[in-house]
């Protein structure tokens, strides 16, 4: 008969056949010598893309479903009208992913409905100067107002560059929804 043995955490098997064949007591004998239990990794139930989170994506379509949990079974909270809005996401779960919108308003997503293109939303309550050059006194070329959605061109310190509706130049980086603070790329 085999039993298998587990002493202070490591495994092996005793044998009490082999005590009686060798013609000794009663006593089992260790056939085999006690090695570590291999340690089992149990994957966490966030899957990771292997993309930075939280990072900015935009809605996709007109039609996007928000939901209170990720599953097509969990309560829709609200639906996104409006392709190309910015949102963050700061969470994932297998192939959905838990966004947050300008208001600080949270919820899942399907992954397949988020676009890695980048774009930002103007904020605040005035419409904004687009610049052509970084700084406060440069020539205003246009005025983005609060709620537009523009293409992110680029930013570096605390000036961005935005491109909407056939124009393209500077904006303050604290008017803007959809970059970091601290954020540069081109």
């Amino acid at each position: 008969m085999v039993l298998l043995a587990v002493l202070a955490g490591q495994t092996g098997f005793v044998s009490t056949d082999a005590a009686a064949s060798a013609g000794g007591g009663t006593e089992p004998q260790v056939q085999a010598a006690l090695s570590p239990t291999p340690a089992t990794k149990v994957p966490p139930p966030i899957v990771a893309t292997g993309r930075p989170v939280p990072r900015w994506v935009t809605i996709k379509a007109n039609r996007v479903n928000v939901r209170h949990m990720p599953g097509l079974e969990h309560p829709i909270l609200w639906t996104y009208v409006k392709a190309g809005t910015p949102v963050r996401i700061i969470e994932e779960y297998y192939n959905w992913r838990k966004i947050e919108d300008l208001n600080g308003t949270k919820g899942w997503v399907k992954a397949a409905m988020l676009d890695g293109r980048r774009n930002v939303m103007v904020t605040g309550r005035v419409n904004q100067p687009l610049l052509d050059a970084p700084h406060a006194d440069a020539r205003t070329i246009a005025y983005a107002a609060p709620g537009l959605v523009a293409k992110v061109v680029s930013c570096a310190g605390t000036w961005c560059v935005i491109s909407s509706r056939g124009y393209e130049g500077y904006v303050e980086r604290s008017h803007l929804w959809g970059v970091e603070p601290e954020e540069s790329f081109n």
